[in-house]
């Protein structure tokens, strides 16, 4: 029995974790929990072996960003020779994700490692499991690469990520509309049966809190509560920090008794969790690539020289490598300012610490702006396994952690300063931040939401790495004159070319900076080849004039 300071009907509804999924998963099932670090980790460590064991099939799983290779995503590849090595940081890898990217790229360069996946991927096929995703991560989105093997044995799959094997359904959404997107059918009827999520026990007061995100959850839990027969299974972790939102308008925090009209019906289950804190691997941030180093160096050295259009601007940084970097430089910089983010990761928080940042601000539902002095705004945190960073965290009240649908709004935006990575960019000005070719690699996510923020009156900085390789492990250019066909496009040209209230707008590789906006599209071509890498120069300036007829 628990020693925490349960309600009754907590108490009541207490059950283990295996009998918590016999009751509730079963054929047929529609599942929907949180994104990222809102992952109910326990959940999906053991579903696939519950699968197996009942039997199920035909389920829809609605989730985005996986932050753990779970046996539900990549089935036994796990257990091949050699795969995954280094996973807690013992090698260095590019990127934020690196190391959950180096162990998921690995299985499928490793022959007995892709035979299990493929053969996963069969088995999900064949048991009607789908994944309904608004943003994929490391652990979903490998590409079966083409080769001999593959040609010969694999064709099917070849050149594809589940997203293109029938097994991830993507649904491109603004991540502030991804409830009622996501949770509502085509005729406006919830569509959720089961909701696992994660949350602190009970303080004092009887509240508790969703912890290191509230993104999607707190919404679509506040509905559930409310208007659905959808069986809740509430996995309480003590470790969880204790963080708040934005009053009770936009609360990270519930009160216990609002659960108690689904403990009554039945569909609450209590299960108490000692797993881990959804979080990256240690030493995520350990080891930057040479390219993003100079990307973040561009962007730092830009801030330190325009300090005149850049200080005091509330400063948000996208998921990456390289924003992280950024803001890690800051630090050693005369900028100062303020915050409001869709994502908190450690170093934006040591600027806090540190005094560098000053205070936030939140739109009200009138659309109006309150400045808040010493705090932080954000709608999700992501920090490493093992660092100090989610107990910083615990009970801080200069975070504020509030719903995706009231932070990642455009007027939240407005006048702010943005360090996002984008994946490619063609002469139209259409950037591609979510995917490879016909592939998703990522999502929409905030992105668009975000940019088309700031592009009034704010700065903005796009980050891209000048190359990036094919399926085929080719290399080529990452600045496109039309982006490969079938490509998912995040930002349209009148997001770029255009602005307000003297927004700027930048694209960074490691070859420099260029400004992006404001501009024809036949200054906007010669920015974005002057940034290019310089071995595609040349190609890129013959595609201008055979295009466009614009002499670079």
């Amino acid at each position: 029995m628990s020693e925490q300071n349960y309600p009754q009907h907590f108490f009541d509804h207490l059950t283990t974790h295996q009998q918590a999924l016999k009751e509730t998963v079963v054929s047929g099932s529609r599942i929907v929990s949180g994104f990222a670090t809102s992952e109910p980790v326990r959940f999906y460590e053991d579903l696939w072996d519950h699968i197996i064991a009942e039997d199920l099939t035909d389920l829809t799983i609605k989730n985005a960003l996986f932050m753990a290779p779970h046996r539900l995503l990549v089935g036994d590849a796990l257990a091949s020779k050699g795969l995954f090595e280094g996973f807690l940081g013992k090698q260095g890898n590019p990127g934020i994700f690196g190391n959950i990217a180096r162990k998921a790229n690995t299985i499928t360069k490793k022959l007995e490692g892709l035979e299990k996946l493929i053969e996963h991927f069969k088995e999900l096929r064949e048991r009607r499991i789908i994944f309904a995703s608004a943003f994929t991560g490391a652990a979903e989105n490998m590409i079966i690469p083409i080769n001999t093997i593959t040609r010969l044995k694999h064709s099917a799959f070849m050149g594809r990520n589940k997203s293109r094997m029938g097994i991830v359904h993507m649904q491109s959404v603004h991540f502030p509309d991804a409830v009622y997107a996501m949770g509502y059918d085509e005729n406006r009827e919830l569509a959720v049966d089961v909701f696992p999520l994660i949350m602190t026990p009970p303080d004092e007061k009887g509240f508790l809190s969703h912890g290191v995100a509230n993104g999607a959850t707190s919404e679509m839990l506040e509905i559930l509560l409310r208007e659905s027969d959808a069986k809740i299974l509430l996995y309480i972790n003590r470790d969880y920090p204790f963080t708040w939102g934005y009053g009770e308008d936009a609360a990270n925090t519930i009160h216990a008794d609002k659960f108690k009209d689904a403990a009554a019906q039945g569909r609450l289950f209590v299960i108490e969790d000692d797993g881990k804190i959804p979080g990256l691997p240690a030493g995520a941030f350990d080891h930057p690539s040479k390219e993003e180093i100079a990307i973040a160096g561009h962007v730092v050295n830009h801030i330190e020289a325009n300090m005149d259009i850049v200080k005091g601007r509330a400063i948000q940084v996208g998921i990456g490598g390289t924003g992280v970097l950024a803001i890690k430089g800051l630090m050693n910089t005369k900028w100062t300012g303020r915050c409001y983010t869709e994502m908190l990761e450690p170093f934006t928080m040591n600027l806090l610490e540190a005094g560098k940042v000053n205070g936030t601000h939140f739109i009200e539902r009138n659309g109006t702006r309150t400045m808040i002095d010493g705090k932080i705004c954000c709608t999700f945190t992501m920090g490493e396994q093992g660092s100090d960073f989610y107990e910083k965290l615990d009970h801080n009240k200069s975070v504020i952690c509030a719903p995706a649908s009231r932070v990642v709004v455009p007027e939240g935006f407005f006048g702010g300063m943005g360090i996002n990575n984008v994946l490619s960019v063609d002469f139209q000005g259409h950037i591609n931040s979510g995917g490879r070719d016909k592939n998703h690699y990522s999502g929409i996510g905030g992105a668009a939401t975000i940019v088309r923020g700031l592009a009034r009156g704010g700065v903005s900085y796009l980050c891209c790495k000048s190359t990036h390789k094919t399926p085929e492990g080719k290399r080529r250019s990452s600045v496109f004159p039309f982006l490969p066909h079938g490509t998912p496009i995040s930002i349209i040209g009148p997001d770029l070319m255009g602005t307000r209230d003297g927004a700027l707008t930048y694209l960074v590789t490691e070859h420099g900076i260029a400004k992006i906006n404001a501009m024809d599209q036949h200054s906007f071509i010669k920015s974005i080849i002057s940034v290019a890498h310089p071995d595609y120069r040349d190609w890129l300036k013959q595609q201008a004039w055979q295009e466009f007829r614009v002499s670079v």
